[in-house]
């Protein structure tokens, strides 16, 4: 099963990360899209973003998806995997 990318930078707009609009936009985001889906949380990218950002899209992945992992397609380390 391929998995699902999601970046910090969906949560933005414009280009810039600014704390209270990517706050904003984790909370109205449908997290329930994921359910069961082994989901890559790409830590690579243009936009420079602070490192909680990637541990709060993280952690509403965690008890929604089947697996969540950090990095790249290539270089990734699995940091949740939902209990068989």
């Amino acid at each position: 099963m391929p998995f699902t990318i999601i970046e910090a930078e969906s949560f933005v707009t414009d280009g810039f990360f600014r704390e209270d609009e990517f706050l904003e936009n984790v909370r109205r985001h449908d997290w329930s899209q994921y359910a069961d889906a082994k989901v890559l949380v790409r830590g690579c990218g243009d936009l420079v973003v602070p490192p909680w950002a990637f541990m709060i899209i993280a952690s509403r992945l965690t008890g929604v998806a089947a697996s969540v992992r950090y990095g790249n397609e290539h270089d990734n380390i699995v940091i949740y995997r939902r209990s068989k």
